[in-house]
């Protein structure tokens, strides 16, 4: 299986390095100087933290879902090997499907609009996992397959709008903009792993969607607070 992931790495690199066509560099600072500007960015300009901050806090509960649930699938009531995990994970590439419609939705009604729903699906499909100690270990899995696709929808719907917005920010810097949205989603990511483990360890599942549904709820809080406050605060 590594072989084969590895296998089509490689063809998508060729692919990519034959099929994308070549801009000119819009900058002829040395590398150490455009990884010293990242911080630059960072500190001028508020919408850039604010996506940073929220799309982190997404993967916060991404990360914590993914992570452990391997792990819980293999206790009770479920006693299932790791294909099963594997196997949600053909449920959550469903959210692949959300980065065209969420580009018409931010090219209709402005990203911002569509950070909230993105963030608002996941904090409901992380909260709805709480139902499933009410249900048979057969509707439980059925549960947790429909909230993957739901909260998958919602962080990658939201990452297409915050991509949106900070590209927006310094045309000619977009590519370090969207270097400091990645770092924040990747801090969020290795936060949320190491969470959920020892939250699983000590008080299971229940936890680590607890944790989830309020990384969730705080990403949409950060996107309702209005932008002038924000910018405010950073000051």
């Amino acid at each position: 299986m590594f072989l084969a992931a590895a296998a089509s790495v490689v063809a998508i690199g060729v692919a990519a390095w034959r099929g994308l066509p070549r801009f000119a560099p819009s900058t002829d600072l040395p590398y150490g100087a455009l990884l010293g500007s990242l911080a630059m960015l960072w500190r001028r300009h508020a919408g850039l933290r604010r996506a940073a901050l929220a799309q982190g806090l997404l993967s916060v509960g991404f990360s914590a879902f993914w992570s452990t649930l391997a792990v819980m699938l293999h206790g009770a009531p479920f006693h299932l090997g790791s294909a099963a995990a594997g196997a949600f994970g053909l449920a959550g590439a469903v959210g692949a499907l959300a980065a065209p419609v969420a580009g018409r939705l931010a090219d209709r009604h402005g990203p911002e609009q569509v950070t909230r729903l993105g963030a608002g699906l996941a904090m409901l499909s992380f909260a709805a996992m709480a139902l499933g100690p009410l249900l048979t270990p057969h509707a439980q899995l059925w549960l947790l397959a429909a909230c993957a696709i739901g909260f998958d929808l919602g962080v990658q719907a939201a990452l297409i709008a915050h991509q949106t917005i900070v590209y927006g920010i310094e045309p000619a810097a977009r590519s370090r903009l969207n270097a400091v949205l990645m770092v924040g989603m990747f801090i969020g990511m290795a936060t949320g792993a190491a969470l959920a483990s020892a939250l699983l360890a000590a008080w299971g599942w229940p936890a680590v969607t607890a944790l989830a549904a309020a990384s969730a709820l705080a990403a949409l809080l950060v996107r309702l607070w209005p932008a002038s406050r924000a910018g405010q605060c950073a000051r």
